[in-house]
């Protein structure tokens, strides 16, 4: 498995340095760059798709003193970093007056994330922040190189013709990670795919994302 040092020394690889770090408080150039965007980079791409390892399943605790718009007020989870259903609805299939993702305030004055609804009891699926590289997939960590690569390329090598290579080796390894992580489900989950994932050959839940539909021929 992937340290968080050979995470970043693969980043630093796609700029096209040979340089390497230790450790990410080393205080080498390098070392700083990937510190600065490191938390930034993965909390962003784990946004990004309804990734597999980071999928928390769980019932929600509600609070009291919902605004006068909504009969429920439920706290997220603090590692929520998107979510994704709602008694196991997607967002998207859900009306706009099911629910509001809102900030409130603790007993203490912190601030909060909540779901102001009408629904009872709530449960939901959600991205979690997992910020431990030993539990990610390796497809995810391989689409991280390059996405923290672009974060990093021009400050260490001023490099900037570089940035549309590695946009594009960004968003093959995203499109196939996302792949590949439809294909480890359901026929039934696959139906929630970005229609950009269908166009690669889903077909009836019989293939897998990314092969070719082949008519049977009789």
């Amino acid at each position: 498995m992937a340290s968080i040092s050979d995470i970043c020394n693969a980043a630093i690889s796609h700029c096209g340095t040979r340089s390497k770090i230790a450790s990410l408080d080393e205080g080498s150039a390098e070392a700083t760059a990937c510190a600065t965007h490191f938390a930034l980079a993965r909390d962003s791409l784990l946004r990004a798709l309804d990734w597999n390892f980071a999928r928390i399943t769980g019932q929600l605790g509600q609070l009291q003193n919902p605004p006068a718009r909504w009969v429920y007020k439920y706290a997220l989870p603090v590692d929520c970093l998107r979510v994704r259903r709602l008694n196991d609805t997607p967002l998207l299939l859900l009306p706009e007056t099911f629910c509001e993702v809102a900030a409130d305030k603790d007993s203490s004055g912190a601030y909060i994330n909540v779901i102001l609804t009408n629904a009872s009891p709530l449960s939901a699926i959600y991205t979690a922040r997992v910020t431990d590289p030993a539990r990610w997939d390796a497809s995810f960590t391989d689409a991280f190189t390059y996405d923290l690569a672009m974060r990093v390329c021009v400050e260490l090598t001023g490099k900037e013709d570089r940035l549309v290579r590695l946009a594009q080796l960004r968003q093959t390894a995203i499109r196939d990670a996302a792949a590949a992580m439809a294909n480890e489900g359901s026929g039934l989950n696959r139906t929630y795919l970005p229609e950009s994932l269908i166009a690669r050959g889903y077909d009836d839940g019989t293939l897998e994302i990314g092969q070719a539909s082949q008519a049977v021929s009789g």
